[in-house]
């Protein structure tokens, strides 16, 4: 594991210096940046999410309609590793397991995660349906379609991974970022 990308000290001299911004205004940022950080951490498949999100905005007709991922408030001895509800209309809500451990790896837990977005999927789409007669939908459980499209996503997620992880749009390096910001920041 590469520690490239990982803020420290001399890079937190380095923003300071390059932005004329007192080094204790930087520390701060950053402090308050490092309370809001391990939210991104349990959004998994955020963009999967978010692409539903706006999916059936549009389909279900209803621009507030959300997306909520989440751990398990508490976890109950015998309790599914992931679970979803869906709100008819309104909103999605994925509960999972963060605790990982030697058997319960964070693959397996966006695994899961797909599944139930599978479900979800499936679920909103025929409230589309009934909602516009025309339209083909899926018939009877929502197994084993929800791991196919589990598969379909992780298929596409892992696809952007191996293809893109070196594309143009990645940094080569933590300089390459602090040197873009810096010309964004003057205004070029």
């Amino acid at each position: 594991m590469t520690t490239e990308f990982q803020i420290d000290g001399p890079k937190l001299d380095k923003i300071a210096s390059a932005f004329k911004v007192k080094r204790e205004s930087v520390q701060d940022l950053y402090e308050h940046y490092k309370k809001f950080s391990p939210c991104l951490r349990e959004q998994c498949l955020a963009h999967i999410m978010r692409g539903m999100e706006c999916y059936f905005r549009k389909e279900l007709k209803n621009d507030s309609f959300r997306v909520i991922c989440e751990p398990y408030k508490r976890i109950s001895p015998g309790q599914k590793q992931a679970s979803a509800d869906y709100f008819q209309g309104s909103r999605f809500v994925i509960n999972y397991n963060n605790n990982c451990n030697a058997s319960w790896t964070e693959k397996q837990l966006r695994d899961y995660i797909a599944h139930e977005i599978g479900h979800l999927f499936l679920l909103a789409t025929k409230d589309a349906k009934n909602k516009d007669k025309r339209r083909n939908v899926y018939t009877g459980i929502t197994e084993p379609l929800s791991s196919i499209f589990g598969i379909f996503a992780m298929s596409e997620k892992n696809d952007f991974y191996a293809n893109y992880d070196v594309s143009l749009r990645n940094h080569n390096d933590w300089q390459e970022i602090l040197d873009s910001f810096i010309s964004i920041h003057n205004g070029n």
